[in-house]
C-alpha cells in the first residue's frame, strides 16, 4: 500500500500555519449514517434539501458541512437531537464569534434555512445560543482514508469526554493534516492530531489557550492573516485565545503579505511569505501526481 498522505506531516515537521479552511460562517447540518464523497448530495438528505442548501451557500463565505455523532458503543448511530429531529449548528467565526444550536423537527424545513445568517456579527436568534465550544472532527473517509484513520479515534475519545459538544464532520480541507479538528464558534482549526494531541487542544481551550504547534489558523481570516497570527504567536510565545487581533493586510506580491497585529495591546507588523517546501508529494491519498503545497514563513516581526 502506498504511503498515506498524512504520514509526511508527522515526520517532516512541516509548519501548519496558514492552512485552515477560509470561512467566516459555518452552517452545519446533522445527517447520521454514511456519507459519500460529495457528502451533502450523497448522504441521504432529500435531493431538494441538498440542492437548496448547496445553491444558497455557493457564493457565500460560509462552510456548508454535515455532522453526525460518533457511533455509539451499541453499534447504532448517535444523534444530536431527539428522535425525528436533527441539530443544526449556526456559527460566526469573525471578530465577535457566536454559536447557536437549532433543532429542526422535519428535514424538509432545512430547505427554508439561509446559510447567510452565519455572516452576521450578531446571532440571528434562530436557535439556542451557547458559549461552550463545539468540537468538529473530520472523519470523512470517502474523501480521504487519512481522515477516517486519524479522525475516528479522535472523535471517539472527545465524544467520551465531551459527548454533547463533539461531532464528526464532513471534509474540511487538508487531508494531509489529518486528524483535523475545527472548534466553533472561533473557527480555530488544528491538524496533525492523534488522540493525545486532540485532548491537549481541548484542555488548553478550556483555559482559553491555543495549542500553537498544531494550529492551522482561524477560518475567519484569509490565509496570510492566519499565518501571521499563528507564526507571531509562536515567535512571541503567546497562546492566550483572545490575545491577537488582526488589522490591515497589505499584499506585497511574490507571495508576500504585511499583516498588522495587536498582541496583548501592543502593535506589531508581521511580514509573511509563502514558499515551496522543496518536497513534492501527494497532498491527498488519491492524488495522481505529487505536488509541492508550499508553506508560510515569518520573514519579520516588528513592534511599532
Amino acid at each position: 500500500m502506498s504511503v498515506a498522505c498524512a504520514d509526511h506531516i508527522r515526520t517532516s515537521g512541516e509548519p501548519l500555519a496558514g492552512t485552515a479552511p477560509t470561512a467566516l460562517g459555518w452552517f452545519c447540518v446533522e445527517q447520521p449514517g454514511a456519507w459519500g464523497r460529495d457528502a451533502v448530495r450523497a448522504s441521504g438528505l432529500p435531493p431538494a434539501v441538498a440542492d437548496a442548501l448547496t445553491h444558497k451557500a455557493a457564493d457565500l463565505d460560509v462552510r456548508l458541512q454535515l455532522l453526525r455523532r460518533p457511533a455509539r458503543r451499541d453499534g447504532r448511530d448517535g444523534r444530536g437531537a431527539g428522535p425525528g429531529t436533527r441539530a443544526v449548528l449556526l456559527a460566526h467565526a469573525g471578530a465577535t464569534p457566536w454559536l447557536e444550536v437549532l433543532e429542526v423537527a422535519d428535514v424538509a424545513e432545512l430547505a427554508d434555512l439561509d446559510p447567510a445568517v452565519c455572516l452576521a456579527p450578531t446571532p440571528p436568534g434562530l436557535g439556542r445560543a451557547t458559549a461552550e465550544p463545539h468540537h468538529l472532527v473530520c472523519t470523512h473517509g470517502k474523501r480521504d482514508r487519512c481522515c477516517a484513520t486519524w479522525g475516528r479515534p479522535v472523535a471517539d475519545t472527545l465524544a467520551a469526554l465531551h459527548p454533547a459538544r463533539t461531532w464528526e464532520v464532513s471534509h474540511v480541507g487538508g487531508h494531509r493534516f489529518a486528524g483535523n479538528l475545527v472548534v466553533l464558534p472561533h473557527g480555530n482549526v488544528h491538524g496533525g492530531l492523534d488522540v493525545a494531541g486532540a485532548v491537549r487542544v481541548v484542555d488548553l481551550l478550556a483555559a482559553r489557550r491555543l495549542d500553537l504547534p498544531t494550529a492551522r489558523g482561524r477560518s475567519g481570516l484569509p490565509r496570510p492573516a492566519q499565518a501571521a497570527d499563528v507564526l507571531a504567536r509562536l515567535a512571541l510565545d503567546v497562546d492566550a485565545l483572545d490575545a491577537v487581533t488582526v488589522g490591515e493586510i497589505d499584499p506585497l506580491g511574490d507571495g508576500r503579505s504585511r499583516v498588522h497585529l495587536d498582541v496583548d495591546g501592543r502593535a506589531y507588523v508581521a511580514e509573511v511569505v509563502r514558499t515551496p517546501t522543496g518536497q513534492p508529494r501527494r497532498v491527498s491519498c488519491d492524488a495522481d501526481e505529487p505536488e509541492d503545497p508550499g508553506v508560510w514563513r515569518l520573514v519579520s516581526l516588528t513592534a511599532t
